[in-house]
């Protein structure tokens, strides 16, 4: 199963520094000022002075509470340099006096996690996304639902599986409203939109948005005419029409980008530089609302690596600030990008009581249209909710701190 992974996977970035001991220290009078310091196991670390004063870990510098600086920069001179530096206590600490006379203590343990070698001190942002296409299908992350509201384990695991894959369902829910807040709360919060902190995916009149019908939705992600999208979203299935119709499609923008750039570069080229206008007009949960937005349909980040998807037809707005010469070549390109989508989808039919969770700067949903209730009966119904990556990045910070003993200080 893709994306199941144990607690302590990225464990790599994680230094064994129990036994290892400071045994010199050197460099008092570099002309770098840096201090060279000598392990117990044989390894050589550097520490710039600088550093060292402004991470001064006494109760005068730092608050342990809220792991923050008490220290000013105003205070900091980058000249710095040590009157003196001993290691004490059995190569457990080192212990620096500074110009002003102030006493610095370091502990080894602390001082091998801070090491300069370029590491990511981040194991979230370590984890590294899997593209994927219609070989998905059978393979999608699936988790009981009970088991991540009460088990850190598997909360974890899901919460990896949607930044690793993308795409995850959950089972077994009860069906009825409510898992949306439930889920919320044991991660953070939810993310609350103009449509609410919670939102009723079924059939009614003068619709806010084309999810509250019937009709086909094609490919998109949600809310592309914020600035800030929602990170996750989460669908829960209370009611699903035993008619045909009512299938979700899902798609992996981050596979999509990979063939696009690397079969129709020219095509990619506009679809990461010309900005796409997206707006949103109507009364909600919030009362009279207009947004608007503009973005490139594929971003990247400033490395090149792909970043997020924003494309969404239903709310894209009519107006296109191009050439007029350009129109049609930027057509072409949104064209080539849903082909590519469309062309390498999954499709699931959710049954009551299964939620499907998924990257919505990511993967792209649709929907197959159904047939609507007649008279008072609704036929299908889903309840939704969006968390943001910020929230969910921490969880996992705190369920790894837990487990596996990264340090935060």
């Amino acid at each position: 199963m893709l994306g199941i992974v144990t607690m302590g996977i990225a464990d790599d970035n994680k230094p064994q520094t129990d036994e290892i001991k400071l045994v010199e220290v050197t460099g008092r009078y570099s002309p770098n000022a840096i201090y060279t310091v000598s392990w117990s196991d044989g390894r050589i670390s550097r520490y710039p002075f600088v550093w060292l004063v402004d991470n001064c870990r006494c109760s005068a510098c730092y608050e342990p509470n809220c792991y923050q600086r008490l220290s000013l920069m105003k205070d900091l001179d980058p000249e710095v340099r040590p009157v003196t530096e001993e290691i004490t206590d059995g190569g457990k600490f080192l212990k620096v006096t500074w110009p002003n006379g102030h006493v610095s203590e370091y502990p080894s343990s602390w001082l091998q996690h801070h090491v300069f070698d370029q590491r990511c001190y981040d194991p979230v942002a370590d984890i590294q996304i899997r593209p994927w296409g219609s070989e998905l299908a059978n393979q999608i992350p699936r988790f009981h639902y009970d088991d991540v509201v009460q088990n850190d384990d598997v909360l974890f695991h899901w919460l990896y599986a949607l930044h690793e894959v993308g795409l995850a369902v959950l089972t077994d829910a009860p069906t009825k409203k409510g898992c949306m807040d439930a889920l919320g709360e044991r991660v953070a919060f939810l993310r609350q939109t103009n449509y609410g902190t919670t939102f009723n995916v079924h059939t009614r009149k003068n619709v806010s948005s084309l999810a509250y019908t019937s009709a086909e939705l094609g490919l998109h992600v949600d809310l592309p005419f914020y600035k800030f999208c929602p990170g996750v979203q989460m669908l829960h299935c209370i009611r699903q029409t035993k008619t045909a119709g009512g299938e979700n499609q899902f798609s992996d923008a981050y596979h999509a980008a990979l063939v696009l750039r690397r079969n129709h570069p020219e095509a990619y080229q506009i679809l990461k530089t010309v900005k796409i206008n997206f707006r949103n007009c109507g009364n909600d949960y919030l009362d009279n609302y207009h947004y608007m937005h503009s973005t490139p349909l594929i971003e990247e980040d400033s490395e090149g690596n792909f970043l997020r998807c924003n494309y969404n037809d239903q709310v894209r707005a009519s107006y296109l600030n191009v050439p007029v010469e350009q129109v049609q070549n930027v057509y072409r390109a949104i064209k080539l990008l849903h082909q590519t989508l469309n062309e390498h989808n999954v499709c699931i039919k959710l049954k009551d009581g299964q939620i499907v969770s998924f990257n919505n700067s990511r993967v792209l949903h649709g929907r197959a249209g159904y047939v609507a209730e007649t008279g008072s009966e609704m036929v299908r119904h889903l309840e939704g909710g969006y968390m943001d990556w910020d929230e969910i990045h921490s969880r996992m910070r705190v369920l790894r701190e837990k487990r596996v003993g990264d340090l935060r200080a």
